[in-house]
């Protein structure tokens, strides 16, 4: 007779089933699970099969008592647990009738009105086949010279076995502290001085709003309690048009002018400002010219890049080829941009307690050192919404930082899903730190690249990340172990 045995599927640990009775509630199931071990590649049934106290065997038959699984048309069968009458086994024994081996569990003679247990234990190759198999007891009951009993069986439930799921280790760099926190704001001020003049006159045209605009960066400096003014550089620059002896005395001045200024207004120690100038601003003209759709715009390129030229010369060249409109409107268009005072305003910041930081992030992360930002990661629980915010604002404000970069590639990692942004940032991360290495070998595990995987994890050990590289390359082998066909 032919009955169906439900077993529960478990991942690596082993779960204890409730019990099922079968084959007329005469034969028990207990303790059943199926577990996998490490490397994903063996499967083992441990159960105790319960024969009760109801169970009746006659004298002369035998049961056969077989496991199995079954699936789309597939089947793997179990050694089977073989049960004597009394009588039969005698007569077996008589005339030398034994089982095949390989194919038998365990032979038990059928003790009466008594319960009796067979602690049954197999391990076998796992096949992708097996995720979603039945697990079934094929009972069949046989007299001396024939088959008594047998049933088309009866369906208790199907093994669902979730696709490998990886736990990969991920590699993060703790920054160090900066000892101190220099930052700096910039700026450009367009001031208008009268033809040849280099004085400034503070209600002429558009000054009064350009320079409003300087002190209003200094000012959100030197009133911020966070911050300490450390030092202001400017850098005046004058348009190309006129001789380049009249550039230098007006650039020079024009800057001195403003340095005089800021001096005067702050009453700033004179060592607090540090200027510079440049008599005419030809890396301005090239870049407008080169983002320009003139007709001549190659021509002029050419003229500007030819360095055997006098630079007045150039200048007069210039103009002749572009003729008198094109030259008017790069006078009005061009030039008056290139007059310019460009402004660093440096500081220094307080460190951050972490309440504070948390609070800092959200309107000034500028502020903030990257081990303060990391800080505030680490205090979160991994993967939550505070904690990717957090290593994303480090890469935004680090842009070219390979710690800050690391972090962020491997938060992108721990996220899921596209890929593509922690590639972009492990590509800025330093390429011989082991962290590098064993985060890009988790890109490679997660994408089925295995040869990669393990060498990136090689190499990671190699340089030092040793427990990290082992997890992984253990993942890497439940990986490859695990069955696709």
């Amino acid at each position: 007779m032919k009955k169906i045995l439900c077993i529960l599927f478990c991942l690596l640990p082993v779960l204890g089933g409730k019990a099922q009775t079968l084959y007329r509630d005469q034969v028990r199931i207990e303790k059943e699970s199926i577990t996998r071990n490490e490397d994903n590649n063996v499967l083992s049934i441990d159960m105790d099969i319960v024969m009760q106290e109801n169970l009746k065997l006659s004298s002369n038959h035998v049961a056969t008592l077989t496991p199995f699984l079954e699936s789309n048309g597939r089947t793997k069968i179990l050694p089977s647990i073989v049960v004597y009458g009394r009588k039969r086994e005698i007569v077996n024994r008589r005339n030398n009738i034994t089982p095949t081996p390989e194919s038998i569990y365990s032979t038990i003679r059928r003790k009466h009105n008594k319960e009796q247990i067979v602690n049954y234990r197999q391990q076998f190759q796992f096949e992708a086949w097996m995720r979603d198999a039945e697990m079934k007891l094929n009972i069949d009951v046989c007299g001396c010279c024939d088959l008594q009993e047998e049933t088309g069986g009866e369906l208790i439930t199907r093994l669902n076995i979730s696709p490998l799921q990886i736990q990969p280790s991920i590699s993060y760099i703790t920054p160090q502290a900066e000892a101190v926190k220099h930052r700096a704001i910039e700026g450009s001020a367009f001031l208008d001085f009268p033809v040849n003049k280099t004085i400034i006159y503070p209600e002429y045209r558009r000054n009064t709003a350009e320079l409003a605009k300087i002190r209003a960066t200094i000012d959100s400096v030197r009133n911020d309690d966070k911050t300490t003014l450390s030092s202001i550089r400017i850098h005046g620059y004058a348009s190309p048009e006129g001789s380049y002896a009249n550039n230098t005395r007006l650039a020079k001045g024009r800057t001195q002018a403003l340095v005089d200024y800021v001096t005067s207004y702050y009453k700033f120690d004179t060592k607090l400002i540090t200027s510079e100038y440049t008599s005419e601003d030809w890396d301005g003209f090239r870049k407008f010219i080169v983002a320009s759709s003139l007709e001549k715009k190659d021509d002029i390129l050419k003229l500007m890049d030819d360095s055997t030229l006098d630079i007045d010369k150039k200048e007069r060249q210039i103009a002749q080829l572009a003729g008198p409109q094109t030259y008017k409107y790069i006078l009005e268009e061009c030039y008056p941009a290139l007059r310019h005072s460009d402004y660093t305003v440096n500081y220094t910041v307080r460190g951050f307690n972490l309440e504070e930081t948390k609070e800092i992030i959200k309107t000034r992360p500028q502020l903030l050192s990257l081990q303060e930002i990391y800080r505030i990661a680490e205090s979160c629980q991994p993967g939550s919404e505070e904690f990717n915010h957090s290593f994303q604002v480090a890469a935004t404000m680090f842009p070219d930082d390979p710690i800050a970069n690391l972090n962020a590639g491997a938060m992108e990692i721990q996220k899921g899903g596209d890929l593509t942004a922690a590639k972009k940032h492990l590509a800025k991360a330093d390429q011989k730190a082991a962290e590098t290495q064993n985060n890009l070998g988790v890109i490679a595990l997660l994408e089925g690249n295995y040869d990669a995987a393990e060498k990136y994890f090689n190499a990671a050990k190699a340089a030092g990340l040793a427990t990290q590289a082992d997890a992984n390359l253990k993942e890497l082998k439940r990986k490859k172990n695990y069955p696709t066909k």
